[in-house]
């Protein structure tokens, strides 16, 4: 069945751990029948305010923390990742964002102030083994490029060398120590508070009705010439004739079908709720009524597919025993944000942090 999907606040994610800003390279997404419709262009990118700011040094600070800098290089790591995070979060809406704004450099000059606090607390709590823990998730980072020769070009675009991202990486391991150690015990939830949560926000277990489906796609662009249009679909219709009499659909579609996404599972996309899918390709795969039940040719902007109802569940809601687990994580999460955001509060009143650069 299922499971719900409770977000908690960024805090532990923003503040309990030192940013180790090294990305593997990622493939996006196909253009297949799985996802959203077509998104719209990205928003203009915010533009910087006030007057331009002086150069800085990557190696000057930028503000010091009870007498420890930051510097401008660790500024710029954070905040492209916060670009980076801040585009994929949004989506096409600030897609093309390049250069940020004011209170985005406030934001992120915060962060590296509230890490770097944490940090400072962390070594009152050393921890045992912590060369090896370091080298253990020095070798996941590794392990996410193509090739050594990647990995160094990636530190080389960082502005980081190979020991400069093993000491990021040893903050990041002595604060999560700390936190755990130290913050983690203090979280309490109890059944009670479970079965409230339930109770006030029934509506997030509700699971509407899903099917399953296969599928065969022929490809062709939404504005190809009709003559192409008519072959394609041609070749669509023989195919579900096939089908009818009998053929088996998986065969069919590892062998003719064009998603490479499903092709070789026999075209199975698995369970999905409607919104999951395109319009068009929804519409046809809720409307068959029985397993087995073949469609139409339906076109989507993909081309023409071929849709084979698999299995379905009728729309439910999860019950509280199904789902107190989640719902008690994502309390505890919660409430380690809030005890994180306070023990922030509780060091920047003690902490004598002077702003070298203001004007970023």
């Amino acid at each position: 069945m299922k499971r719900i999907h409770l977000v908690a606040g960024g805090t532990c994610a923003a503040l309990a751990v030192a940013a180790v800003v090294v990305f593997a390279p990622c493939a996006g997404a196909g253009p297949g029948v799985k996802g959203a419709a077509p998104t719209a262009e990205g928003a203009a990118a915010p533009k910087a305010e006030g007057a331009a700011a002086p150069t800085i040094s990557p190696a000057a600070p930028v503000v010091v923390v009870n007498g420890k800098p930051i510097l401008r290089a660790e500024f710029d790591r954070a905040m492209n990742a916060y670009l980076h995070n801040f585009r994929q979060s949004t989506g096409a809406m600030h897609g093309k964002v390049s250069e940020p704004n004011d209170a985005m450099k406030a934001e992120v000059l915060e962060q590296l102030v509230d890490r770097e606090l944490l940090y400072q607390e962390s070594l009152k709590f050393p921890v045992e083994n912590k060369d090896g823990q370091v080298a253990e998730e020095l070798a996941g980072i590794q392990a996410r490029f193509p090739s050594p020769e990647a990995f160094q070009e990636a530190l080389k675009n960082d502005g980081l060398s190979e020991e400069g991202l093993r000491d990021l990486i040893g903050r990041q391991v002595m604060v999560r120590h700390y936190v755990e150690g130290q913050m983690v015990p203090t979280v309490k939830v109890t059944d009670e508070e479970v079965g409230a949560f339930y109770k006030e926000n029934e509506a997030q277990f509700e699971e509407p009705e899903q099917v399953q489906c296969s599928h065969i796609l022929l490809r062709v662009a939404p504005e190809a010439p009709p003559e192409a249009k008519a072959a394609v679909r041609k070749k669509a219709e023989e195919l579900r004739a096939r089908c009818l009499k009998g053929e088996d659909f998986g065969a069919l579609a590892r062998e003719h079908s064009e998603d490479p996404g499903s092709k070789d599972d026999g075209g199975d996309l698995g369970l999905f709720p409607r919104e999951r899918m395109v319009p068009p390709f929804a519409t046809a795969a809720f409307a068959l009524a029985k397993i087995g039940d073949v469609s139409e040719v339906v076109e989507t902007q993909f081309g023409y597919h071929i849709i084979k109802l698999t299995g379905r569940e009728a729309a439910n809601r999860q019950t509280l025993e199904e789902v107190k687990g989640p719902i008690a994580d994502y309390l505890r999460s919660m409430r380690l944000d809030e005890v994180v955001k306070g023990k922030v509060t509780e060091l920047k009143a003690a902490a004598k942090i002077d702003v070298v650069a203001p004007h970023l």
